[in-house]
């Protein structure tokens, strides 16, 4: 009974822990959602913030370009089309987003039938004041199109129409009659593009504002220009897409372009991002807005979040159940695991005593390998001397005439004797360090002797091969208490190696201190090591090329040998070397005489 009321326990904790898992996944999801949309709107924000300093940018070069304009009719008695057209052509060539600059002279009704009389006699023939479309005027005052830039066929359809029945300017003429000399009128499309008027009145036109102190003669009429709206907006650039623009002047909405494909409905968010500035004498609003819909969402990082949390789910479930379930096992394996821990300490000890005997027989079988090595190479040293002094001495004539074919086959037995004594004196060597019969005979070292002997030593070596040699002393250290006969054969061997594989360049000596060591480094510019076979190169009898059919001769004992002499001198060798580009064999050693003072103190304190 009370088992199976701990099972019912369980089994309802693992489904509240599912559900709370779930819920707090959905919860994250949720979150990385709102950090997104959060990330779209500021994202928005700084386009927006852009679009709006580009925007601003150009009303004030319209503001230049409308100011410079005016001077020029107020500057000029008389003003023609050709004086209008060099003056305007320039600033539509350098401003791409105005389509057209006109002039329309302010004419009032009852002097039309002489306005159009004068333009006849000017050399338009049958000249006409025309309306745009149907329209009818009904003001007092007619505003025909005089000057127009730039000059095709689609532009001259605007000449002598009223731009005051263009339905779209309606409520801009009465703004300008109203209380201002600047207005914008409603967008209309010109020439198959989203356009919309800039007009301002050059003097005023009405006549109940006898204050100014302005005569009929001050009037030139309104300026009016054409703004393409997709390059005033830069709406085709890639930076703010899918957006609704909406323009107030002084209060009053002048047009809204809605160009996001969004439906509001399935919207997420909606941003708004607003600016006021002033062109002219009107204060102008801009409010761009955006829908944010699904595809401006990145739900990677939300899925990402919500996956993570459901695998954690899964995890914590799957562990909380595999732990119930290993609970139920483990009271029933305790006895069968303390049963088997009690055998497998015994064998383990049974191991351990095995394991020792083995050590200890290596060991011993090792010392006796040693010893083997030391008295064998000892034993075939003798007769090996014996066959070079007597090869020499037959090679010389020194026991009779020899022909030119047994110099060269004596020759070849004192190539190989001496090899072999080489390679014996280096087992020799090897042996007697892993026997630990090596002794170490600390001297006063003069460095710069021992550089000068070695230079002596290699010069031929070298010059044979057409290689530089030479060695350095960096600093002041001049002399060391080391063991002369070790370091000597360490930097032999390091220094035979740099020249045998070494075809080009030369080697170099360097001798320098560096922390508690003193450092000799030998550069060379010879082949190079791989990087893969750096790691065994101070092993016993390893070599770099170890085919049988390898250019280079020699035993693979040299770097092993120099090693341990070097962890004998209290130090080590390290070698840095790349396939191709050469190697720096460094060998770093410690002050014997300093190295015995440290341990005396260590020991009495």
């Amino acid at each position: 009974m009370p088992q199976t009321k701990t099972l019912e326990y369980r089994s309802k904790y693992l489904i509240i822990l599912t559900v709370v898992g779930i819920g707090v996944s959905l919860l994250a999801f949720f979150f990385g959602i709102s950090i997104s949309i959060s990330n779209s709107e500021k994202d928005f924000q700084r386009s927006a913030d852009q679009a709006f300093s580009r925007i601003e940018n150009r009303f004030e070069l319209l503001s230049q370009i409308d100011e410079d304009l005016a001077q020029f009719f107020h500057a000029s008695d008389e003003v023609t089309s050709s004086g209008f057209g060099q003056f305007t052509r320039q600033i539509l060539e350098r401003n791409d987003f105005l389509q057209q600059l006109m002039l329309a002279e302010v004419v009032p009704k009852d002097e039309l039938k002489s306005f159009e009389f004068s333009k006849q006699e000017q050399g338009y023939t049958g000249y006409k004041v025309k309306s745009f479309g149907t329209a009818v005027n009904t003001s007092e005052y007619l505003y025909p199109v005089e000057y127009y830039e730039p000059v095709s066929i689609l532009s001259s359809l605007w000449f002598g129409k009223d731009l005051r029945t263009l339905s779209e300017t309606q409520e801009a003429f009465v703004q300008i009659h109203r209380d201002s000399f600047f207005a914008l009128s409603e967008p209309f499309n010109v020439n198959g593009k989203l356009s919309f008027l800039i007009l301002h009145a050059l003097s005023p036109v009405v006549e109940e504002r006898p204050d100014l102190g302005l005569s009929e003669a001050d009037t030139y009429g309104v300026l009016a220009y054409v703004v393409n709206i997709d390059e005033l907006l830069e709406l085709n650039s890639s930076s703010l897409k899918n957006v609704n623009y909406m323009v107030e002047m002084d209060g009053r909405e002048v047009f809204e372009f809605e160009s996001s494909a969004v439906n509001a409905f399935f919207a997420l968010g909606r941003f708004s991002v607003e600016k006021t500035f002033v062109f002219s004498n009107a204060s102008m609003h801009f409010q761009v807005s955006h829908y944010i819909s699904l595809g401006d969402i990145d739900f990677l990082l939300p899925l990402l979040i919500f996956l993570s949390g459901l695998l954690l789910t899964g995890f914590i479930y799957a562990s909380t159940r595999s732990e119930f379930i290993r609970s139920e096992l483990l009271q029933k394996q305790k006895e069968e695991v303390s049963r088997q821990v009690k055998n497998q300490t015994r064998q383990l000890r049974h191991q351990a005593a095995s394991l020792a005997l083995t050590r200890d027989q290596a060991l011993k079988a090792n010392q006796t390998k040693s010893t083997f090595l030391a008295n064998m190479s000892h034993e075939l040293r003798t007769p090996l001397n014996s066959i070079i002094g007597f090869s020499e001495i037959l090679g010389k004539g020194m026991s009779g005439p020899v022909v030119e074919e047994q110099k060269k086959q004596l020759e070849i037995i004192l190539v190989n004797a001496r090899g072999l004594l080489a390679l014996i004196n280096n087992v020799l060597d090897l042996s007697k360090v892993e026997s630990g019969k090596v002794e170490v005979d600390i001297a006063l070292v003069d460095v710069a002797a021992l550089l000068k002997e070695l230079e002596e030593t290699f010069m031929p070596l070298a010059k044979e091969k057409n290689l530089t040699f030479k060695s350095e002393i960096k600093d002041g250290s001049e002399s060391i208490y080391t063991d002369h006969e070790k370091l000597r054969q360490i930097l032999v061997n390091l220094i035979a190696n740099a020249i045998k594989f070494t075809n080009s360049g030369g080697i170099t000596i360097e001798f320098f201190s560096h922390l508690e060591y003193f450092c000799f480094r030998i550069v060379d510019t010879g082949i190079g090591i791989s990087r893969e076979k750096l790691r065994n190169i101070f092993d016993d009898f390893y070599q770099v090329e170890g085919s049988a059919s390898r250019t280079y001769e020699g035993t693979g004992l040299g770097l092993a040998i120099s090693q341990r002499f070097a962890e004998l001198l209290g130090g080590f060798i390290n070698v840095e070397s790349q396939e191709g580009d050469g190697s720096v064999f460094s060998v770093y050693i410690s002050d014997l005489n300093q190295m015995e003072a440290h341990k005396k103190s260590l020991n009495k304190s």
